[in-house]
This record gives structure tokens, C-alpha cells and sequence, in this order.
């Protein structure tokens, strides 16, 4: 690294670390204020508040990172424009694509700890935050029972679907099922209905019900029966969950859960749009860096901290429009899950590259 980036890249690193605790700061104060009221209306405990606010407090700085780029560079590149620095490296032959290399190595860094925590820590932290809001707090510690399905369809293999009215809290007991058992060329063999089916000893038992099979002829056979194991390949924990937002999971829970759907030939868009979504977020850290260069330089001496705060805010606010029109896009299967999630990605590429290569020419 020349004398020249180094001296660039500390400039900017100390303005990105104020950028980072005055956005986090902010963003904390705005936050805590609304939601102190409310906790101490239910009487929680200074602990509980000291953790959620801790948790509050990563997530919150997850958030802020992309913005910080973008802001610290409009301001570095501002200020170094009002020192004249920026012409005296071009009046020395210096490339101002090559003096801002130390801005885009900033963006990457960003991008890569963003990742890192979105594939690992960041959801647990949303997870923590509304466990203790939602349960510790406002329900003062009562648990939240267990969310029951209704009306769920299941694929058992090649044969058989099952259809059940309702789950009991825990897996284990299935209430209204009705067996079907399809043929290779899709065709109704036999069904199986009872009220109850019942986890016991590793598999699964239909309790007083009716054996129905068709005959060639057309006719129906009723068979009444008290007990009679059932062909289901699930256990009970694949019933008994916890509501747990998409947005909530972590990356090798996305990639699971599509794994189970898909072998259950269920639909998987949203699972996928929300995957891809957690790598192509964090890259948005970089473009903004990327976009915020032409701009700082263009702006140049004209870019205060009011002026650079608003622009980032103006930036940041037209990206997540983009990129939650893409997500909506995408889950809704209007396009492919990964262009949803890529889509506003895509547009702010295309823009900030062609603004990048042409600043030179400012």
C-alpha cells in the first residue's frame, strides 16, 4: 500500500467509526425512547431491558454499517477536496479511480462482515430481541405455547398423502386424518380415516378408524379397525415448532427448510427469495460505497455533514424501496427468487460502475 493510500485509508477509517457510533447512537436513542415507556408499563425488570437493549444494540449496528460506508465516504472524499488533496493527486498524475481504491476495499470489508453476521449471529439476535419483548416482557414471562397446524397436507413417500385437521401442541398426536394411497399412474387405491393418529414406540398409529377400498367395479369396501400403524415418514418434531418470522432464520436453516419442502414437493419460493436475500443485502454495503465516490467527488467542497447525511439518507432510502420491491417480486413469483432478492443489487451496479468509471472526467 503507497504512503498516498495509506494516508487516505486512516482518514477514512476514523471518519467511518464516527459515522458508525453517531448512526448507532441515533438510531439507539430513537429506539429506546420508544420502547422504555412500554417496558416500564409492564414492569420489567432493569436486567431484561439492559438485554434486549444489548441485542437491540447488534442488531441495530448490523443495520447502520451500509449507511456508515456511504456516509463516511461522502465526507472523506468532501474533505479532502476542501484541502485541495484531491487536486494536488491529480495534478501529480494520479488516477482517481487508483486513489479511491482505499474506499472500495472499506465497501468489501463491510460486505464481508456483514455476511459473516447474517449467516450467523444476526438472526439469533432478532430471535433474542422478540423472545424477550414478546415473551419476558409483555407476557412477564409466560411462555408461548407451541403454535398448532391446521389443515395441513403431507407426502409420505411415492404412495401416500395425508391430510390432517390439526396438530397438537408437542407433534405427537394428529387429529381428522385421512390416508390416501395413489397409484404409479395416479390413481385413488384406498383411503384411511380415523379422528386420531397417535406417536408410539417410533411410528405412527391410526386410532378406531375406516379402511375404504376401491374395487374395479366401482363399488367401496369398508373396513372398521381399532388400531393400524400408519405409513407416515415424519416424526413429531417435524410438527412441533415455534412461529419463527422467515426473515428470523439463519442461512443453513433456509437451506434445510427448502430441503425438506422440496422432498415434500411443497412450494419453496419464499424460503429461496429470503436466502438469497441475506447475501445480496450485505453486498448493498459496497455498491453504496461504490456510488457515494462519484458523488463525493462531484459534490466536492460543497459536501458538509448536513449535506452528506442527507444524501446518505437519500441513497439508503431509495435502496431499500428497490430491494423490497425486488423481495416482493420474487416471493410472489413474479420473478425468479434470485433476481428478487438481486434485483435492486443489479440497478445500483449498473449506475454507481458507469458514475465510477467517468470520474476521472470530473
Amino acid at each position: 500500500m503507497t504512503i498516498l493510500s495509506k494516508y487516505i485509508a486512516s482518514e477514512l477509517f476514523k471518519i467511518f467509526l464516527i459515522s458508525a457510533v453517531s448512526l448507532e447512537a441515533i438510531y439507539g436513542v430513537i429506539d429506546s425512547v420508544e420502547k422504555l415507556k412500554d417496558f416500564f408499563s409492564h414492569h420489567a425488570p432493569l436486567a431484561t431491558i439492559g438485554l434486549y437493549f444489548a441485542y437491540r444494540f447488534v442488531e441495530v449496528g448490523f443495520r447502520v454499517l451500509p449507511m456508515a460506508g456511504l456516509l463516511s465516504t461522502i465526507l472523506t472524499l468532501g474533505i479532502l477536496s476542501k484541502n485541495h488533496e484531491l487536486t494536488a493527486i491529480r495534478a501529480s498524475g494520479i488516477s482517481l479511480i487508483r486513489a479511491t481504491k482505499p474506499f472500495l476495499l472499506l465497501g468489501i470489508i463491510i460486505t464481508f462482515l456483514e455476511i459473516g453476521l447474517n449467516y450467523t449471529f444476526i438472526p439469533s439476535a432478532y430471535t433474542h430481541t422478540d423472545y424477550i419483548k414478546d415473551v419476558l416482557i409483555d407476557q412477564g414471562g409466560k411462555r408461548v405455547s407451541q403454535s398448532i397446524l391446521k389443515d395441513l397436507w403431507i407426502r409420505s413417500g411415492d404412495r401416500y398423502l395425508f391430510h390432517t385437521l390439526s396438530v397438537e401442541s408437542g407433534g405427537t398426536n394428529l387429529f381428522g386424518v385421512t390416508q390416501y394411497e395413489i397409484s404409479q399412474d395416479f390413481h385413488l387405491l384406498e383411503t384411511i380415516s380415523a379422528p386420531k393418529v397417535f406417536w408410539t414406540q417410533n411410528h405412527w398409529e391410526f386410532v378406531n378408524g375406516v379402511i375404504t377400498t376401491m374395487n374395479p367395479d366401482g363399488s367401496l369396501k369398508r373396513i372398521p379397525f381399532l388400531k393400524k400403524q400408519a405409513p407416515l415418514d415424519r416424526r413429531p418434531e417435524d410438527f412441533s415448532y415455534q412461529s419463527v418470522r422467515i426473515s428470523r432464520m439463519t442461512y443453513p436453516e433456509l437451506v434445510e427448510t427448502i430441503h425438506v419442502l422440496k422432498d415434500s414437493k411443497l412450494p419453496t419460493i419464499r424460503f429461496e427469495t429470503v436466502k438469497d436475500g441475506l447475501v445480496a443485502f450485505p453486498v448493498a454495503s459496497f455498491l453504496m460505497v461504490l456510488l457515494a465516490i462519484p458523488f463525493g467527488i462531484r459534490e466536492g467542497r460543497q459536501v458538509g455533514i448536513a449535506k452528506g447525511f442527507g444524501l446518505s439518507l437519500m441513497f439508503s432510502l431509495s435502496y431499500w424501496v428497490i430491494y423490497s420491491l425486488g423481495i416482493s417480486l420474487g416471493r410472489g413469483g413474479v420473478i425468479s427468487p434470485w433476481l428478487g432478492a438481486w434485483f435492486a443489487n443489479i440497478i445500483v451496479f449498473s449506475v454507481a460502475f458507469v458514475l465510477y468509471l467517468m470520474i476521472n472526467r470530473t
